[in-house]
């Protein structure tokens, strides 16, 4: 039941509610022993997890669903998998990793016909283009994407790559075609009404219009940190440009250290050289802690987080309520803490979006 809710939110443009719909089916499929469809509704919880910003959790879950559907024999779902592993290696900028994750997915989703699972695949060569700066190419493929028929496409894959096809519009010089991007995420959008789709559609209207005050109504929007940075870095840019470094460099520096955490080197470097540009000599900032983590660490820090004990974590994960207990045995002293809560609160730190007013 929940991954008809997350379907039918997608259809109607409320990602927010689809990943939450995502989410609580994978808590049920994990508590209720559903071991042979676990692996299909990890697709959807890695989805979700990559749509609201937790690259890291979307990477673990992804590579454990697809050990899962590899072994059960689900081709479908192992191309599901690669393809989001695909899109999060693009979002680092690790180039072969990508081509050859998208390669692999393409060659199981395209002869079964699986347009969805192909979309994605495609999406994540496009974003490797985008994200690398090469926007001409990027544009190319999302308009590729956007054509491609039953069998090849989705029409949710469409609309949710509509925001990075009107930046690769915008950054090929196609302000036509940006404008056009734009009117059909209008359409595609106008039931939805969280606040993270309005705010992709206010930073849609920012690139498409060259409206300024689109991209700070869209800051105040955000609920996904991730692309509250993304936001921030469009907007630093525009800002130091027109010659105003000061009111840039809080939003090139808040973009900055987000996508250092969250491993998106190719705009992460990208926001340092801004600013620097803009006059701020931009070290290393620190690294999160949560890096330290190994991904299954990461899962049992996760769940903690949200209140489980180690008993119904280890229902969900299928280990022993004392291998829980090891791993937390372990994780404590790496993040130098000595209690549960005192991890809730750094992952909740970790999860928090980081848009201040005075940013804005």
């Amino acid at each position: 039941g929940y991954l008809w809710a997350a379907a039918a939110a997608s259809a109607l443009g409320e990602a927010d509610v689809a990943t939450e719909m995502a989410e609580r089916a994978g808590r049920v499929a994990r508590v209720s022993g559903m071991a042979g469809q676990l692996p299909v509704v990890l697709e959807f919880v890695a989805t979700a997890d990559r749509l609201a910003g937790r690259l890291a959790r979307s990477q673990a879950v992804s590579e454990e669903g697809l050990a899962l559907a590899r072994e059960a024999g689900y081709g479908n779902t192992v191309a599901a998998h690669l393809a989001n592993l695909a899109v999060l290696a693009a979002l680092r900028g690790e180039e072969e990793p990508c081509e050859q994750q998208a390669r692999e997915a393409l060659a199981i989703a395209l002869p079964h016909r699986v347009g969805l699972h192909a979309g994605v695949a495609a999406y994540a060569l496009a974003m490797l283009d985008l994200c690398l700066g090469r926007y001409a190419t990027a544009h190319d493929r999302f308009r590729a994407i956007g054509a491609a028929g039953p069998g090849a496409g989705h029409p949710t894959v469409v609309w949710r790559t509509m925001p990075d096809r009107v930046e690769a519009a915008v950054g090929a010089g196609d302000e036509a075609g940006a404008r056009v991007a734009l009117s059909a995420y209008e359409r595609s959008t106008e039931h939805a009404a969280t606040s993270e789709s309005r705010a992709l559609l206010a930073r849609c209207r920012g690139l498409a219009e060259s409206a300024e005050e689109a991209f700070g109504e869209a800051l105040r929007l955000h609920t996904n940190p991730f692309e509250a940075a993304r936001t921030a870095l469009l907007l630093g840019e525009r800002l130091r440009r027109a010659q105003r470094p000061g009111q840039a460099r809080a939003h090139l520096r808040m973009a900055w250290e987000i996508f250092e955490q969250a491993g998106a080197r190719p705009w992460a470097r990208r926001a340092q050289e801004e600013l620097r540009a803009a006059g701020e000599n931009a070290g290393a900032p620190p690294p999160s802690v949560l890096d330290a983590l190994t991904p299954q660490e990461l899962r049992i820090a996760g769940l903690v987080a949200d209140g489980l004990s180690s008993k119904e974590i280890a229902a969900q994960l299928f280990l022993s309520p004392r291998t829980v207990e090891y791993h937390l045995y372990k994780i404590y002293p790496k993040l130098g803490i000595g209690s549960r809560t005192g991890l809730a609160r750094l992952v909740v730190l970790r999860k928090a979006p980081v848009v201040a007013d005075d940013m804005l």
